[in-house]
């Protein structure tokens, strides 16, 4: 239960990206009605072919595309500002095009991951064919050569890669990857939370560090024997600053240190 909380409250953008025909919108509605049903979350599919058919119902014009992808980006925005669970249906074949996503979801600090539907092209072509060539076979093949690959940018690799082809049982594997999500997210948050805990203890502790150091340094100089060594405790205090921070010493034992310290090394007496 509290991980299903978490996700309803940290929804994400799921990225996917393949070929005309490979079988993403198959995956995509399958995905929502799986996580609508097991999970009750929210779940919205951004498509630019839908993105064009209600606002250009007549025939293609290539004219009008801009507008459809900036018109596309607005909807994913809208959809995880609403708390969707967002999937953009679409090819996102240019880094460049996933990258604007990923934009977007870093602006709004909701995390994203790719899925690479990976059908080959072949089977695409065949698949297209069978739903009567919506898109000419030639228009697939030149996407397909200039498909960008995953492997330039870190953040660009792909969460997971479906070759739907060899797929046996599509319901059967989107119930594990949506239970591989919710464990990498929860890892992902919970790990985050640890390392934000820790830098404010760090933090804490670094003030601590600076606000003792100096307090000692206040009380030796109130004594007019150690003024002519007023630089060399000034310095020996930076360095002894440099030497512990991040150190996490305890607080209670900060003073006793750095008096040792300048001890050392100014032969100090109490």
């Amino acid at each position: 239960m509290d991980l299903i909380v978490e996700l309803q409250n940290n929804n994400y953008l799921l990225i996917l990206a393949g070929l005309p025909a490979s079988g993403k919108s198959t995956f995509a509605y399958l995905f929502k009605k799986k996580m609508e049903q097991q999970r009750t979350l929210k779940v919205k599919i951004i498509d630019p072919d839908i993105i064009r058919k209600r606002l250009f119902p007549d025939d293609f014009d290539y004219q009008n595309e801009k507008f459809i992808r900036n018109r596309n980006l607005i909807e994913v925005k809208s959809a995880l500002q609403e708390n969707f669970i967002v999937i953009s249906d679409d090819m996102n074949y240019y880094t460049s095009m996933r990258h604007d996503l990923k934009k977007i979801a870093e602006k709004l600090k909701k995390d994203f991951i790719i899925i690479h539907i990976s059908t080959p092209l072949e089977i695409c072509m065949q698949w297209n064919e069978k739903r009567g060539l919506p898109i000419p076979n030639s228009v697939i093949s030149t996407i397909y050569s200039k498909f960008d690959k995953f492997n330039t940018y870190y953040w660009d690799k792909p969460f997971r890669r479906l070759n739907l082809f060899k797929i046996e049982n599509l319901e059967l594997e989107v119930n594990t990857l949506i239970s591989q999500i919710e464990q990498y997210f929860n890892v992902k948050h919970v790990d985050f939370k640890k390392k934000k805990s820790k830098n404010n203890e760090i933090e804490e502790y670094n003030k601590e560090l600076d606000k003792i150091t100096r307090m000692v340094v206040g009380n030796i100089f109130k004594n007019q024997l150690y003024q002519t060594h007023k630089k060399r405790i000034l310095k020996l205090r930076k360095l002894f600053i440099k030497k512990n921070t991040d150190k996490l010493l305890k607080i209670t034992e900060i003073s006793d240190h750095f008096i040792s310290f300048l001890h050392d090394n100014l032969n100090l007496e109490n």
